[in-house]
């Protein structure tokens, strides 16, 4: 069994190559940023030619995404992939995927420490509209 580091690296590097072949897969043109720590993770040039960035937020337990603090309202072409993959390990079963831009992201998220998160199993703190965000591709067009 890998440590909790190790596994959430797994995790958000597993994220990272599942959002690129999506991407891919809806004709458009990602490219993966390199580095630890990092906010944006993908930049993508859409089928219309617009660039976006994505930033990949892959968990698999506890909860939430953690998301940062800081107010991203006015960043409109930064979009989030929240995957949450419930049998990680099971390479048969896809993460499940909501797909939220920035703006939208910064009125859900909620207090987490010192960051903070958008909750998925919180009955309290999870946004009850979170459905809406599910599969919701066409906010990367």
């Amino acid at each position: 069994m890998m440590g909790n580091r190790k596994s959430g690296h797994a995790t958000g590097m597993a994220g990272e190559f599942f959002v690129m072949e999506r991407l891919f897969r809806l004709g458009h043109e990602p490219a993966l940023t390199l580095g630890h720590a990092k906010s944006i993770d993908i930049i993508v040039r859409t089928k219309s030619g617009r660039l976006k960035t994505v930033s990949v937020k892959a968990a698999r337990g506890g909860g939430k995404w953690p998301v940062d603090k800081a107010d991203i309202s006015r960043n409109r072409d930064l979009i989030f992939v929240l995957l949450l993959y419930r049998k990680f390990e099971d390479v048969t079963i896809d993460p499940e995927v909501w797909v939220m831009p920035a703006s939208h992201v910064e009125t859900r998220k909620r207090p987490w420490f010192e960051r903070s998160a958008i909750y998925y199993s919180s009955k309290r703190s999870t946004p009850q509209d979170l459905s809406q965000y599910k599969d919701a591709w066409h906010y990367i067009s």
